[in-house]
């Protein structure tokens, strides 16, 4: 293992942080506190939800690294034009590449809260690199990582602007959610990848639901003490009976995706494997094709925003008649990713039936 100065050829390679001058401190989402010298000009990120907040910051300058969901898959290489394989350090946040991220000289290493951030802050610590607690992921958190990485970049008011367009959406969503009693808000059965793994309080999809005026099936399950597991207790395996017993209203199929819309083909199939389980079509909400389909890419755009306010729209169609989820996932492609709008994160079994 490389440690101290010596590792980077001599403190003149030191991170900018690690050099005399002024340190700022700031408390990251894990509620430490850091000194840094700002605003950082090289960073490694963990997890693409934190990537896309920096460039919507107009920080992608400073990304010298970045994890699997950026760097390895050359399918997404339209959506992440600066990013390279030489940019790879590390599969996810819980298996960093230090040796790689040495290479790349960082003032810091950004890492959600449910990554291995405290284990990898102990060899990077020593080497002058800093490991900043910051979560993309979060809808309850949304402003306070996106102030945070406007203060670590030096980009204030660009983080204000993105912080006032979220609390925008966010506050019509509630306004037509608002008034629901809590019995009369439809339950859902919110699958991930994997067949019968459903989400749990303390993750952000669980927030999501409820944000979209909807009860989450399992959210009445709780795996340890959610203060501090919240982010890494996601989700867990159910009985296909128990899903059956408490007779969703809705069922929302995940699947993995970035910027590339899935087929409407594949869509179709998912969402017909589903419908075909035996546990699941005895259900009312499946013979009534309450079935939906929805991306990674849009569910967890912004916080979650973008996916709060299409599940919305699933759950509560009068109450969001005018209100256009396809708008704020626009928005947030155009002018906060720089990208082409597209269409196809999202679909309803009896659309594709259609």
């Amino acid at each position: 293992m490389l440690k101290g100065a010596a590792a980077w050829g001599g403190a003149a390679l030191l991170p900018a942080w690690a050099q005399p001058g002024t340190q700022t401190e700031v408390v990251d989402d894990a509620g430490r506190r850091v000194a840094l010298s700002l605003p950082l000009r090289r960073v490694v990120v963990f997890n693409r939800y934190t990537t896309e907040f920096v460039r919507a910051l107009g920080a992608m300058d400073a990304v010298v690294g970045t994890d699997i969901d950026v760097a390895r898959q050359a399918r997404h290489a339209r959506y992440w034009p600066s990013v390279t394989a030489a940019m790879f350090a590390g599969s996810s946040g819980m298996a960093p590449n230090y040796e790689a991220i040495v290479a790349m000289r960082p003032d810091a290493v950004l890492m959600p809260r449910n990554s291995d951030w405290a284990r990898a802050a102990t060899p990077l610590a020593p080497l002058g690199i800093a490991v900043v607690v910051v979560t993309a992921w979060d809808y309850l958190k949304h402003e306070f990582n996106v102030e945070l990485l406007g203060r670590l970049f030096g980009h204030p008011k660009r983080a204000e602007a993105l912080n006032a367009w979220f609390r925008g959406w966010r506050q019509r969503l509630g306004e037509r959610v608002a008034g629901v009693p809590v019995a009369d808000r439809p339950k859902v059965y919110f699958e991930e990848v994997g067949d019968w793994r459903s989400v749990l309080p303390g993750s952000g999809w669980h927030d999501m639901i409820e944000a979209a005026g909807g009860r989450n099936l399992f959210g009445d399950v709780r795996l340890g003490d959610e203060s501090t597991t919240r982010g890494s207790v996601n989700n867990f395996f159910v009985d296909p009976e128990e899903v059956l017993t408490r007779r969703p209203d809705v069922l929302v199929k995940l699947q993995p995706g970035q910027y590339e819309p899935h087929p409407r083909e594949f869509a179709l199939e998912v969402l017909q494997r589903m419908a075909q389980r035996p546990a699941l079509a005895l259900l009312p909400a499946v013979r009534a094709q309450r079935l939906y389909h929805l991306s990674y890419y849009l569910a967890g755009g912004c916080s979650k925003i973008t996916g709060a306010l299409q599940l919305a729209q699933w759950l509560h169609p009068q109450r969001m008649r005018g209100l256009d989820p396809k708008q704020a996932m626009d928005e947030w492609l155009q002018r906060w990713q720089g990208m082409r709008v597209q269409r196809g994160y999202a679909w309803s079994l009896a659309e594709l039936r259609a």
